[in-house]
């Protein structure tokens, strides 16, 4: 709760596809069109309805805010270390259960997405239910684990991949059949306990397990599909699966093409701070290695689970970091049970001082990392002047305190005592950072530069923007603006006859000045874009290169009495609808 609810309505709307999804669902409300999401008053045709439904849904319920936006993610969020828990439990025990919650609930890359209107993790939560669910209907990983009544399995899973498949598409589809169908059909093929049916009996049963939940899942989301395809045409139907989804995984059309390997600094980062503890594997892997062991079926179904997914995604072309958010449960599982095992093994009095290497190395390696975002956070207050000093460096102090603390149980007697501190670090950690990079003023650049075109006139005027608040300003501001591609559109746009505004940073308004565009300033904001946060941002913080400063100006000189003082005309406020 602490990691994905506290302060969850800071900061304001990112500059990021969060805006899409924050405003899209502000349209609809406005609109009373719940069927075709609209961005800027343009279809937006890129994803499915269901997170628009839901964002949507807590605006009506509670009003449009920040968040309200973000709800519905956490909750996602808060769902999916459930399941991670009951399904770590049933594979495993309570203790395994409750430790891969935890590390679920304190991973740095959940922890990020779970505060942001992104349907990323909503699409992991589905898959999650979807995989789980599946494999308890149709190839439990031990026999000991098949449950009574099979068909509610299959049915929850047919559920959870109508979600997914209403989330973001047949991605929902995909990644649970890459996992489940091997499994599957393994299960068939070599049953575990001697078969009482034959082999073609028992491949007819699985074909109706998958008929089963394959028409739960048409059930649910194809209504609306077919209504989207009787509005707007079968050329929605294209677009939607071949644009979006077939050439976002095929080409380059979406962003530059990244290494096969990509996924893998990732993947150690998302499960900060506790990738580290992934050291422990080697215990387990060595005498699979050497031919003396063989693999566990459940570590094998979990391993699978992992697997999968992050083949699929390295192979396609548009990666994204939090694509692989599905793989991360079955990782959690997978560190708690040997963390737990080597933590059975210490001796449980502290008089027989006995320390695993292997637990003591992965402790520090985790205590070095958060140490060193204590560092960074700190060196980054000069680039915070709207914060407090003493604010930032009291952050970056209790991160220190606590990879301290971390690396001082590392390697003592009290190794027991690593998961609880771990947790704790990555609590401080978390609403550390939040608290001070991500939430740096009480109204924030955005908003500033919202009250500034808000306030430019008594009348509504065209407006804008060039390279700056390219998503979030609109949902500020509350009106549609003009998107401006280029320089010389930024000049046609100024030399308008009309009076208008133009949001723009100081440099391409420099440019425009060279170009003899007369234009008249009406105010600026200066920040820390923490959307292009790099190491060397963090590393050497300087802040005439890494502060941004957005100018808003007018084409014409202000009318007297028309407000256009430069200054924040009145304070920001929000659509209470």
């Amino acid at each position: 709760m602490l990691t994905f609810f506290v302060g969850l309505g800071h900061p304001s709307i990112a500059d990021s596809d969060e805006a899409f999804y924050a405003q899209a669902a502000k349209e609809m409300l406005n609109r009373g069109d719940w069927l075709t999401p609209h961005y800027n008053g343009q279809y937006r045709f890129e994803k499915p309805i269901l997170y628009y439904w839901l964002i949507a849904f807590g605006y009506r319920m509670a009003g449009i805010s920040e968040l309200m936006a973000r709800l519905p993610s956490a909750f996602a969020g808060l769902l999916l270390v459930l399941t991670t828990f009951v399904c770590a439990r049933q594979w495993y025990d309570q203790s395994t259960g409750m430790l891969a919650g935890a590390i679920t609930a304190t991973s740095f890359g959940y922890v990020a997405v779970a505060r942001q209107a992104l349907p990323d993790l909503t699409l992991a939560c589905f898959i999650t239910i979807a995989v789980w669910s599946a494999l308890m209907g149709m190839a439990a990983p031990q026999p000991t684990h098949a449950q009574h009544g099979r068909r509610w399995w299959l049915a929850l899973s047919g559920i959870a991949l109508a979600g997914g498949f209403l989330t973001k598409g047949p991605v929902g589809l995909v990644l649970p059949a890459l996992v489940v169908g091997p499994l599957a059909l393994w299960r068939c093929v070599r049953p575990p306990i001697p078969a009482a049916k034959p082999l073609r009996q028992r491949l007819v049963a699985l074909a109706g397990d998958v008929a089963l939940l394959s028409l739960i899942c048409v059930v649910l989301a194809a209504p609306w599909f077919a209504a989207m395809t009787q509005s707007h045409g079968m050329s929605y139907l294209d677009r939607f699966f071949i644009g979006e989804n077939v050439q976002r995984f095929t080409t380059e059309r979406y962003n530059a093409p990244r290494p096969l390997w990509y996924y893998l600094p990732v993947l150690l980062g998302g499960l900060l701070p506790w990738s580290p503890l992934m050291l422990l594997w080697w215990r387990s892997l060595t005498p699979i290695f050497r031919g003396v062991q063989r693999v566990n079926p459940t570590v094998f179904s979990l391993a699978l689970w992992a697997l999968a997914p992050l083949l699929f995604y390295s192979l396609s072309i548009g990666k994204q970091p939090r694509y692989i958010l599905p793989i991360l449960p079955p990782l959690a599982i997978l560190i708690a049970r040997p963390l737990l095992e080597t933590l059975h093994r210490l001796p449980n009095s502290p008089v027989h001082f006995s320390r695993d290497r292997l637990l003591a190395s992965g402790g520090l390696l985790s205590a070095g990392i958060l140490l060193l975002l204590g560092i960074f956070i700190d060196r980054a207050k000069i680039l915070l002047p709207n914060l407090p000093v003493i604010t930032v460096q009291t952050t970056a102090w209790l991160i220190g305190i606590s990879a301290i603390a971390v690396g001082l149980i590392s390697v003592s007697s009290r190794q027991r005592l690593i998961p609880v501190s771990l947790v704790i670090a990555a609590v401080i950690s978390t609403l550390g950072v939040h608290g001070t990079l991500l939430s740096q003023a009480q109204t924030e650049p955005v908003q500033q530069m919202a009250n500034l075109v808000q306030g430019a006139s008594l009348e509504p005027i065209p407006y804008g923007r060039y390279r700056v608040f390219v998503r979030n300003l609109l949902y500020y501001v509350g009106r549609p603006h003009v998107d401006l591609a280029s320089r010389d559109q930024v000049n046609v746009f100024l030399n308008s006859t009309e009076r208008v505004l133009c949001v723009l940073s100081e440099d391409d308004l420099a440019w425009a000045r060279s170009e003899g565009v007369d234009v008249y300033e009406i105010g600026r904001v200066s920040y820390l874009d923490t959307g292009g946060l790099t190491l060397r941002t963090l590393l050497f913080p300087d802040p005439k290169k890494d502060l941004l400063t957005v100018v808003l100006v007018s084409n014409q000189r202000p009318a007297e009495g028309s407000g256009m003082d430069g200054e924040i005309r009145a304070p920001y406020a929000r659509d209470s609808r």
